[in-house]
């Protein structure tokens, strides 16, 4: 009889033991992604504020009024737009 409680024993401190390791490296992955997610939310904050700064620019352009120059220069740059009396020549050779 006393084998068997000794086994028994045996294996129940060998599965204590397994949960115990299980539920530590369990614990230093979920810290680890904690660690990882915090980081992102930071940089994510970071954008954010970086973002509102910008708009904040942006609706100061907006309340001083529309800058000629500054809607013609963008249409030009950014949306490739031209008067239409314009003619645009491309160089094909590839030197500018």
């Amino acid at each position: 009889m006393k084998g068997k409680k000794s086994k028994v024993n045996r294996l129940f401190g060998i599965a204590i033991f397994a949960l115990v390791v299980y539920l530590a490296i369990s614990s230093m992955v979920l810290q680890v992604d904690i660690t990882s997610y915090q980081n992102k939310l930071d940089s994510l904050e970071q954008q954010c504020a970086e973002q509102e700064i910008e708009n904040a620019q942006l609706d100061a352009r907006i309340e001083e009024g529309a800058d000629y120059d500054y809607v013609i220069r963008t249409a030009r740059e950014k949306l490739g737009l031209i008067f239409p009396e314009e003619q645009v020549f491309y160089n094909a050779s590839g030197n500018q």
